[in-house]
């Protein structure tokens, strides 16, 4: 059996019981042996303001939470009748002296914040640190796709979607979008020249040659002649591509460009205002949506992408992870190199931070 408390505050509380008698027991003992001296006088007056001033602390520190002795008192129970009050006050006290806009942008200009983030990211440890947390959030993520249920409402909700979409007023928008300041020509010379590489490629010029020989073959029958015929009539192929490539992307101007032009821009129109044209494109899109062996393929491929992403992130030397840590500390690292982008975060800090402070103070202050 514990007959001294164990807990500080029980310790405590003890401890002032046993001053608080032993103050009344020395009154009582000074009272009776009281003959008149002028000690007997001192120790009992010591002893009275011990207790009263015991009595009063009691009452005081007790009076701030509930009713003394459960009678209720007037002025006592005091937090607990006005604590809602006291919390208001308390969070407004702390929102407009410890939370305001200024104070708070004040603090991070001194910190220098993205400064600070970058520094610490810099550090191999801390990118690693932040990649592992990441991995360990994409695992449960992982875990979460896998289940049926959320299978089935992204693929309903895949679905749905994509049956939203009208498709031709979307291609004709795209189209538009790529016509303007003349992209379109910009992409038709990156596809001629890709075509230019393409023929000019002695692989491509072998296969060409062999399809034309094989083909004289049939109508000529003589080896040499067709052989010859192929590597001729390839090299007059290539020839002629090479020429007209070279020829559309020197002229601003030519035939071609306008024929290009002019198709992209019939095309658009009817996307954006023929219903026959919009219908056939709305029927392909049911077709390719709704086509059982495409959906099981994008369900296999979903699959594997998820037990490839699970696999990895699972192993010890997980290639995403290590791609990640070095990725965070490459762009810290070129961050504090750069102080134009050093700037650029600032502004943007400066932008951005007030908005957010003057939104969550509130709700700060709300929550004390």
């Amino acid at each position: 059996m514990q007959l001294w408390p164990q807990t500080a505050l029980a310790k405590s509380k003890a401890l002032a019981t046993l001053l608080l008698v032993a103050a009344f027991v020395l009154f009582l003992v000074a009272s009776w042996l009281d003959d008149g001296a002028a000690y007997w006088g001192y120790i009992i007056a010591f002893s009275e303001a011990a207790m009263v001033g015991a009595l009063a602390d009691w009452f005081a520190v007790t009076a701030l939470f509930r009713h003394p002795l459960g009678l209720p008192f007037p002025h006592t129970a005091i937090i607990a009748r006005n604590k809602t009050r006291i919390a208001s006050n308390l969070g407004d006290f702390i929102c407009e002296h410890f939370l305001s806009t200024a104070q708070v942008m004040q603090k991070l200009e001194q910190m220098q914040l993205p400064r600070q983030v970058m520094r610490w990211l810099a550090k191999k440890q801390n990118a690693e640190l932040m990649a592992s947390y990441t991995t360990l959030a994409a695992q449960h993520s992982l875990t979460a796709l896998r289940d049926v249920r959320a299978q089935q409402f992204i693929q309903e909700t895949t679905l749905t979607q994509l049956k939203k979409i009208n498709v031709a007023q979307f291609g004709g928008q795209v189209l538009q979008l790529l016509t303007t300041d003349q992209r379109h020509q910009e992409l038709l010379n990156v596809v001629l020249q890709k075509i230019s590489q393409f023929v000019q490629d002695p692989a491509t010029q072998e296969v060409i040659a062999e399809k034309i020989a094989a083909e004289l073959k049939r109508t000529v029958h003589i080896k040499k002649l067709s052989d010859y015929l192929g590597d001729w009539g390839t090299d007059k192929i290539v020839s002629v591509i090479a020429r007209e490539i070279t020829a559309v992307a020197e002229d601003p101007h030519h035939e071609l460009r306008y024929s290009f032009h002019a198709y992209i821009q019939t095309l658009i129109l009817r996307l954006q205002t023929d219903p026959k044209f919009a219908e056939k494109m709305a029927d392909i899109q049911r077709q390719i949506i709704e086509n059982p062996e495409l959906t099981g393929y994008v369900q296999g491929l979903w699959t594997q992408i998820l037990d490839w992403l699970e696999h990895d992130l699972q192993a010890k030397d997980s290639v995403l992870q290590q791609k990640m840590a070095a990725g965070l500390r490459r762009v810290a690292q070129h961050i504090l190199n750069d102080p134009a982008m050093q700037q650029l975060l600032d502004e943007k800090l400066q932008q951005i931070a007030p908005r957010v402070i003057e939104k969550y103070r509130v709700r700060i202050a709300r929550y004390i």
